[in-house]
C-alpha cells in the first residue's frame, strides 16, 4: 500500500511549480518611535529589492494601530546566504531594531491572476477585489 501512496504523491507533484524562494519572518525588537524615522529608508530599500527582481512579496502583518511592526518577506535568490545578506542590509534590522527568521521554501501550490490597467496604474488581484489607481488604495 505505502508504494501506492509513493507512486501517487510523485503524480501530483510532477506538474507543480517547485520554485524555491526564501521566507523571512521579521519581528520588531524597537519602539515604533524609534522605527519611524527609518521607515522611509526601508520602502525605498525594499522597492529597490522589487526593481532587482530579487523581492517575490514583502509586507506587513496587520496589527491595529501600528504603522511599523512585524512583516514577511519572500526573496528571489540563487543561495540562502544572498536572501541573508540582502535582509541583514534592510535598514530597520541594520539598525537592530528588527530580527528576523530565514527559512527556504518552495512555492507548489497556489493562484494568482492579476489584472494590470497600464493607462491609469491600477490592477486587480482577483479573489481580493483590491483595486489601487495611480499608487492609492481603495476597495471596490
Amino acid at each position: 500500500m505505502p508504494a501506492k501512496a509513493d507512486q501517487q504523491i510523485a503524480e501530483l507533484l510532477k506538474p507543480m511549480l517547485k520554485q524555491r524562494l526564501f521566507v523571512a519572518l521579521s519581528k520588531a525588537i524597537g519602539r515604533p518611535e524609534e522605527m519611524q524615522p527609518f521607515v522611509a529608508e526601508h520602502l525605498a530599500y525594499m522597492n529597490h529589492l522589487e526593481n532587482e527582481g530579487k523581492l517575490f512579496a514583502s509586507g506587513p502583518f496587520i496589527q491595529e494601530g501600528v504603522l511599523v511592526g512585524d512583516g514577511l518577506t519572500i526573496l528571489q535568490t540563487n543561495t540562502i546566504e544572498d536572501a541573508r545578506a540582502l535582509m541583514l542590509a534592510e535598514p530597520l534590522i541594520r539598525r537592530g531594531l528588527r530580527e528576523f527568521d530565514l527559512r527556504p521554501w518552495e512555492l507548489c501550490e497556489g493562484r494568482m491572476t492579476i489584472t494590470l490597467n497600464a493607462s491609469t496604474s491600477g490592477f486587480r488581484l482577483d479573489g481580493a477585489n483590491l483595486v489601487i489607481p495611480n499608487g492609492g488604495s481603495e476597495k471596490s
